[in-house]
């Protein structure tokens, strides 16, 4: 497993130096280079990713052609994270081509991959991959969500959310949110989306990364313009209208400073629907301000058009093809309209993009409705009816507010838990210290027990010395006061039968005489 991650960090390395080396030549040329002399091994499979991104802007049928490669060669080498890179990278060629169901299959045989290594890898080494997981679960919610499956949306973007909150990454945490925010938009809760997308630019802002700032901007852009169609008042209006293009302009530029081509395309299309809404408000046929906003209009949206078909983007194709259609029907260019809005549904068909293709279906009702094909306009009608229901049906309402209530109910669990563990730690401390502290005062006592032990035999011994000696002192005694008994008594004997010096002196001077 160790040779698996060293391999993948490698790959991560190749494609920054790769990356660098080649940003004066063609870097597609020169790795196809490289690609002849490569061995069958993990450096190849890193190159083919690599070349398979490069063309996912250029040639999308050669980004799916070399992202089957590196499967191909991952699978023959058994390398999992080759395996896990390539699906999720076929994941999403596919769906830019448009082929949501293969997307979804992709997506989900990569979080397979992640899973497993997940729960087979070394602690250090496993935030690499929980990361990839993170991602493969937004990308899933994505499919879900312009699928127009909401609760299924919300269920995979709140296990991402979990998972980067887990790992602490205010980037994924950031993006995660954007994108329930866009799940409330799809459903027509506006206070949410707005609550969600500012939650999203405040992260944005938090980790100054213009990307994460840009996208929400946008996004909050498009709920004040809906609040502008939808107003009651022209003055609210007209406030609503200005603080929408006010954040698309502020997003535009972003994006325009970071080269970012999808997200230029995205709020292009998006100035044209602003300028359209604000066209339809106009009733008088025959109007000058009309006409204009109908210019401007087109203007953003054959400009958005054009970036879709550079990048290959069948999504922001087919919703440029139905906004084209639609200010064409409110302009009565009936023959355009008609060729656009039958595009649009073309690919919502073949992609399987059903939100959109409900609107197109509701377009194309308007339009055969106001060229008296009645009968069409009814098919239509009934099939945008029959989507909506499908989309917005009660049922779904209610999962989608079970799943985030269950999202909140377990993110409070685990709150609880974290502090509960936190108690339970500082109580465990709290326990470890007063078991030292015990142990302490138990050595002490102990101590204490083993020193006096000490000094009681110390004084028994003293005392059993102490009458030792007085018993010594009292037999020394007794023979001393025997001995000087003795002497006395010898004492008396020898002064009874000795003659006194006098006596002896006597004697003497009588023997003299004689």
């Amino acid at each position: 497993m160790t040779r698996t991650i060293k391999y993948f960090l490698l790959f991560l390395v190749i494609s920054s130096i790769t990356k660098q080396s080649l940003a004066q030549h063609s870097k597609i040329d020169s790795l196809l280079t490289i690609l002849k002399k490569d061995k069958e091994d993990t450096s190849k499979i890193n190159h083919l990713i690599v070349i398979a991104s490069e063309y996912k802007f250029k040639e999308p049928d050669s980004s799916i052609k070399y992202g089957t490669l590196s499967l191909k060669l991952s699978q023959k080498i058994k390398w999992q994270v080759g395996i896990g890179n390539s699906f999720h990278n076929l994941g999403e060629f596919n769906w830019r081509q448009g082929n949501s169901a293969l997307s979804l299959t992709n997506y989900k045989q990569a979080f397979a991959i992640w899973d497993s290594l997940e729960k087979n890898i070394e602690t250090n080494r496993k935030k690499i991959i929980t990361n990839l997981k993170a991602s493969t679960l937004s990308n899933i919610g994505v499919v879900y969500r312009n699928q127009g499956d909401y609760p299924k949306a919300l269920d995979y973007d709140f296990k991402a959310l979990k998972t980067y909150e887990e790992l602490q990454d205010k980037h994924g945490i950031a993006l995660t949110i954007g994108n329930i925010g866009l799940i409330y938009y799809n459903q027509g809760d506006y206070p949410k989306a707005l609550d969600y997308y500012f939650k999203s630019l405040k992260k944005g802002e938090e980790l100054g990364d213009k990307t994460l700032i840009a996208t929400p901007l946008g996004n909050i852009g498009i709920v004040y313009n809906d609040e502008a169609i939808n107003s009651k008042s022209q003055t609210e209006g007209d406030s609503l209208f200005n603080k929408a293009l006010e954040y698309y302009l502020k997003a535009l530029k972003m994006k325009e400073e970071l080269g970012n081509k999808k997200g230029i395309g995205n709020t292009l299309g998006n100035i044209g629907s602003m300028y359209a809404d604000e066209a339809q408000k106009i009733k008088e046929d025959k109007s000058a301000k009309k006409e204009l906003l109908e210019q401007k209009a087109l203007e953003y949206d054959f400009k958005a058009l054009k970036m879709g078909e550079e990048l290959g983007d069948k999504n922001r194709i087919t919703i440029q093809f139905g906004n084209i259609g639609a200010v064409y029907t409110d302009s009565k260019k009936y023959a355009e309209a008609e060729k656009y809005l039958l595009q649009a549904l073309a690919i919502d068909t073949t992609i399987g993009f059903l939100n959109h293709a409900k609107d197109t279906h509701e377009q194309l009702s308007k339009l055969y409705s106001q060229t008296n094909r009645y009968q069409l306009a009814l098919e239509h009608f009934k099939k945008a009816m029959t989507l909506k229901d499908s989309l917005f049906n009660s049922e779904k309402n209610k999962e989608i507010t079970r799943k985030e209530m269950n999202y909140e109910f377990e993110k409070k669990e685990a709150a609880a838990a974290a502090v509960a563990e936190k108690e339970k730690a500082v109580a465990s401390a709290e326990a470890k210290k007063q078991q030292i502290v015990l142990l302490f005062v138990v050595c002490g006592l102990l101590l204490v027990l083993v020193f006096a032990g000490f000094i009681y035999r110390a004084l028994r011994i003293t005392r059993k010395q102490k009458a030792l000696i007085e018993k010594q002192k009292q037999l020394v005694e007794e023979k001393q006061k025997e001995i000087l008994d003795s002497i006395y008594y010898a004492r008396r004997i020898q002064t009874a039968l000795l003659p006194t010096e006098k006596y002896i002196d006597k004697s003497l001077k009588r023997l003299m005489k004689k």
